[in-house]
C-alpha cells in the first residue's frame, strides 16, 4: 500500500466514465483508497460537461458508450487540447478499438475484467507522465521567461551565480580563465562574457588552440606576411589583430606548447606582437578569455605550463560544472535545443514525450551539454512525426531494448498453480504482442527478431490469441530501433 506522504504526492482528480454502474463504483473505490479525488459519469456527453466544467488529471473511460463513443471523446478533447491522461477500458475481443483509441490520444488501455493493482499501477504511471508531460510546457514558459542569460539557459544554482558573476566582471575588461570538462559550453560562457562588456560592439574571436601545431598555430594567433612561409601568397591578420577592441577567446589553452606559451605571455603583457616573417610590431587593445578542460594549476606544477603566463590568464576564475551536476538542467536544456533544431523536419518536431524526457534525465552524460544538443538533433532528425519518443533518441542514450510487462499480476493463491500459471502466462504472452504488433505495424518478421523467437512461433502464438496482424498496419507508432531491415510482410 501506498504510504501516507505518496497518496499526498500523487492526490490527483479523476474522471471515471463507464455506463455500468457497478464498474464506476468499483474504480472510485480502488482510487480512492490510494487518495485521488474521483468523479462519475455515466456516457460521453455527461463527461464532456465536466471536463470543459473543471480540471482533471486523468480520465478513465470505457470504448462502447452509448451516444458519444470512447474514441469520440478522444477525439474531442484532444482536438481542444485538455491537458489530462486517458486511459481506456476495452473487452479482449475489442483489439482494435483499442488501437483506435491508441490512435485518437490514449496513453493506454486496459483489457476488462481487470486486475485492480494493474489498474492501479497503470493510473500511477500515466499520472506521472501527465505529470511530466505539464513540467514541460511549464519549462518551455519558463524558458522564455526567467532561465536564459544571454545565450544560455538554466536553473540550476550553481549556474545562476556563474550567471551573477559573469554579469558583475562581465564590464571590467578582465582576463577571465573557465575551467570545464569538454562540452560543458565554455565557449557559450565567454560569448556572455563579452555581451556583458563594453566592448561587446567589438568582435569575438574564438580559437581552439588543441587542433593546430605550432607553426600553424602562431599564423593563427599573430597572422603573418606574404612569402613568410610556402603557401603564404598574402598576408593574413591573425586572430589578435582581428579581435581588437574585442574579445578573443583561447579554448584549451592547457594544450599550448612551452615555446608557444612564451609568445603568448608577450602578447599579454605587452599588448604587442609581430606577424609571422614581418618586422612592424602592431598593437591591440583585446580582452583575453581563455577555457581549459585541464587544472593549469597542476599543469604548473608539472612543468608543462609557465606559472608566469598562468597568474596572466587567472585574474578571474569561472569553475562550470558537469552536466551530471546539475541535472535540473536537462529537461530545460533538451526543450532549448528542440527549439533550436526543430526547423529542420517537416513537419516540425515540437514535443518530448515524458518517457523521452525520463531516459535523458537518467542518462550520465559524459559527453555534457554538446553529446544532449547532439542527441536532440538526432532525434529531430529521426522523429517520424511532431514528437520525440523514448525510441527516438540514440542508442547510445536509450539501449534499443524495452520492459513491455507493466506490472505483476494479481498472485490468486487460491487458485492451484498450473492453472494460475498458464492464465497469467497467457496474458502476459497476448499483452506482449499485441503491443509488438502495434509497434512494428504488423509485421511478424520484426515481431520475431525483437522477441527472439522464430517467424513459425509468433505466428501461432498469434493463432493462439486471436490476433489478426493485417489489422495492426495503420496502427500510428514509432519503430524501435531504426536498424531492423524491412521485410516483405510490410
Amino acid at each position: 500500500m501506498m504510504s501516507d506522504e505518496g497518496r499526498a504526492l500523487m492526490k490527483r482528480r479523476i474522471l471515471v466514465v463507464d455506463d455500468t454502474q457497478l464498474i464506476r463504483e468499483h474504480l472510485r473505490v480502488i482510487l480512492e483508497m490510494d487518495g485521488h479525488e474521483v468523479e462519475t459519469a455515466a456516457d460521453g456527453a455527461a463527461a464532456l460537461a465536466a471536463i470543459r466544467e473543471r480540471p482533471f488529471h486523468l480520465v478513465i473511460t470505457d470504448l462502447r458508450m452509448p451516444d458519444i463513443s470512447g474514441v469520440e471523446l478522444l477525439s474531442i478533447v484532444r482536438a481542444e487540447k485538455l491537458p489530462f491522461g486517458v486511459i481506456v477500458l476495452t473487452g479482449h475481443a475489442e483489439t482494435q478499438d483499442a488501437l483506435d483509441a491508441m490512435k485518437a490520444g490514449a496513453d493506454d488501455f486496459v483489457t476488462k475484467p481487470y486486475e485492480p493493482d494493474r489498474l492501479r499501477h497503470l493510473v500511477e504511471r500515466v499520472l506521472e507522465r501527465r505529470r511530466l508531460i505539464d513540467e514541460l510546457q511549464q519549462l518551455r514558459h519558463q524558458m522564455r521567461e526567467n532561465y536564459r542569460f544571454q545565450n544560455m539557459v538554466s536553473k540550476s544554482p550553481k549556474m545562476r551565480k556563474i550567471f551573477d558573476l559573469i554579469k558583475q566582471v562581465g564590464p571590467l575588461g578582465s582576463t577571465v580563465l573557465i575551467y570545464g570538462e569538454t562540452g560543458t559550453g565554455k565557449e557559450l560562457v565567454a560569448q556572455a562574457i563579452h555581451a556583458a562588456d563594453t566592448r561587446r560592439q567589438g568582435p569575438f574571436i574564438a580559437l581552439n588552440c588543441a587542433v593546430l601545431h605550432d607553426s600553424l598555430l602562431e599564423s593563427e594567433l599573430f597572422g603573418h606576411e606574404r612569402g613568410a612561409f610556402t603557401g603564404a601568397d598574402k598576408r593574413k591578420k591573425g586572430r589578435f589583430e582581428l579581435a581588437d577592441q574585442g574579445t578573443l577567446f583561447l579554448d584549451e589553452v592547457g594544450d599550448v606548447s612551452p615555446a608557444m606559451q612564451a609568445k603568448l605571455l608577450r602578447v599579454l603583457q605587452s599588448g604587442t606582437f609581430e606577424r609571422v616573417g614581418g618586422t612592424e610590431t602592431l598593437k591591440v587593445d583585446v580582452r583575453i578569455v581563455s577555457a581549459s578542460n585541464k587544472r593549469l594549476e597542476e599543469e604548473v606544477k608539472a612543468g608543462r605550463f609557465r606559472s608566469d603566463l598562468f597568474y596572466r590568464l587567472n585574474v578571474i576564475r569561472i569553475d562550470l560544472p558537469a552536466l551530471r551536476d546539475r541535472a535540473e538542467d536537462i529537461p530545460l536544456l533538451a526543450m532549448h535545443f528542440l527549439e533550436k533544431f526543430k526547423p529542420m523536419s517537416t513537419p516540425p518536431v515540437t514535443e518530448i514525450d515524458a518517457e523521452a524526457m525520463q531516459a535523458l534525465i537518467e542518462h550520465h552524460w559524459p559527453g555534457h551539454i554538446r553529446e544532449l544538443e547532439n542527441a536532440i538533433k538526432a532525434a529531430v532528425a529521426m522523429a517520424d512525426g511532431s514528437v520525440i519518443h523514448r525510441e527516438t533518441l540514440p542508442p547510445a542514450i536509450v539501449p534499443r531494448t524495452r520492459n513491455l510487462v507493466n506490472s505483476s499480476p494479481l498472485i490468486d493463491i487460491e487458485r492451484p498453480l498450473p492453472d494460475l500459471t498458464n492464465d497469467l502466462i497467457g496474458r502476459v504472452e497476448r499483452d506482449y504482442f499485441v503491443r509488438l504488433l502495434v509497434q512494428y505495424r504488423g509485421n511478424v518478421a520484426r515481431c520475431a527478431k525483437h522477441s527472439g523467437l522464430s517467424r513459425r512461433s509468433v505466428t501461432q502464438k498469434l493463432q493462439k490469441y486471436d490476433l489478426d496482424r493485417t489489422r495492426f498496419k495503420d496502427a500510428a507508432c514509432v519503430e524501435l530501433g531504426g536498424d531492423l531491415e524491412a521485410d516483405a510482410d510490410d
